[in-house]
């Protein structure tokens, strides 16, 4: 054992290390593979030597310390780390805002699952545009790295959304878009690569405040490998975002595809026509999980002027008809029907199971207060 202390600072470290292979490869074909060649060598002869750029050379001398004192952290230390209040982001909904105790939390991995259509990439593009707010506005004044796995990412919305953004937030960010950084990746190595090696850089390095899967699923779902394979692959990936949420404080959204059930219970003894899909694996990993279903109910809606300057960004208020004869021509040619979606609390640490009704406009998420006479059933 007297001879094992040495051989840790003399001996070939580098396999050991949690980084970028290519840096590695670096270093051994350059012979700095021990953690006093590397921590007693400048960072410039590192860059020289190695042939590496400066933030390969900062990512190296970072991950070699770390591996020769690890951080330890005291019982006094953790116990006041946790102030005992969660911080959010705000969803820009009111309603679902409070709902979920203060908006999206910043801790742990929260995902959001449910069908196409059900709107889970409109909740995540209004996240990625409230996120840059400041803090006293709902936000954390950071940028986005936004994840796409099976689609194109939806641009047009994004930019209908930003319009109403800088008319209700004219102190926000000049350009929403420059902070949203978007990366497209076709398998699941590549999404789990991504998220060991890129976004560790680029969190720190572009002040990102949320990072958004889109979706999870989908990485997995077009692999042919083993189930085992899979298995592992999920597991790293679950355990480098939370990795990212508690180092860097911010907000890890994943977004989640649905499997048919046949009616059987899901993994909490409730029946249920549809169930997040990946299983148990990814179930255990997750810290919050959300659904949203379509619901077959509509209501009426009227887009109004804004009563006063303060209100100006309000721009829709829900207006029910229960029949014709109780608005006249000119508001009903102006009723816009929209469909009534569901968000249900499936589980979190700090929520019981509930769930709240809203709707999607061209604004966005909108908070809605249903009457069972205001709704309309669809036949279909």
């Amino acid at each position: 054992m007297a001879a094992a202390a040495p051989y840790k600072w003399s001996g070939n470290i580098v396999d050991q290390l949690d980084i970028n292979p290519r840096i590695i490869m670096s270093a051994k074909r350059a012979g700095y593979v021990s953690i006093l060649n590397i921590l007693r060598a400048s960072q410039s002869e590192l860059q020289q030597k190695l042939g590496l750029a400066a933030a390969d050379v900062e990512q190296l001398i970072s991950a070699v310390a770390a591996y020769a004192l690890p951080r330890q952290l005291s019982g006094w230390e953790i116990d006041n780390s946790n102030t005992g209040k969660l911080l959010h982001i705000t969803s820009g909904c009111r309603l679902l805002d409070d709902f979920l105790g203060g908006g999206i939390p910043v801790r742990g991995i929260t995902e959001v699952a449910g069908e196409s259509g059900s709107g889970k990439t409109q909740l995540a593009l209004q996240l990625s545009l409230h996120v840059q707010l400041s803090p006293s506005s709902g936000g954390l004044g950071k940028g986005v790295a936004y994840i796409c796995t099976e689609s194109q990412f939806p641009a047009a919305r994004l930019q209908q959304l930003i319009k109403h953004m800088q008319r209700n937030h004219p102190k926000g960010p000049k350009s929403y878009s420059d902070n949203i950084f978007i990366h497209h990746v076709p398998d699941m190595d590549s999404l789990v690569d991504c998220v060991r090696y890129q976004l560790p850089h680029l969190v720190p390095s572009r002040q990102v405040g949320l990072v958004v899967i889109d979706s999870v699923a989908a990485a997995f779902r077009a692999e042919d490998g083993t189930d085992l394979n899979k298995t592992t692959a999920l597991q790293t990936l679950g355990y480098r975002l939370h990795q990212l949420a508690s180092s860097h404080k911010i907000v890890v959204l994943a977004i989640n595809q649905v499997t048919a059930t046949m009616g059987k219970q899901d993994l909490y003894g409730l029946t249920a026509s549809i169930t997040p899909a990946l299983g148990l694996s990814w179930s255990n990993l997750v810290t919050t999980r959300l659904m949203l279903t379509r619901s077959s109910s509509f209501v009426n809606a009227r887009q109004i002027l804004p009563k006063d300057e303060e209100d100006k960004g309000s721009g829709w208020d829900i207006v029910r008809f229960n029949n014709s004869l109780e608005c006249n021509e000119e508001d009903a040619k102006k009723a816009v029907e929209y469909n009534v979606r569901v968000l249900e609390v499936v589980f979190c640490p700090w929520l019981e199971r509930k769930s709240c009704s809203f709707v999607v406009t061209e604004k966005g998420i909108e908070n809605i207060v249903i009457n069972t006479e205001d709704l309309c059933v669809s036949s279909v």
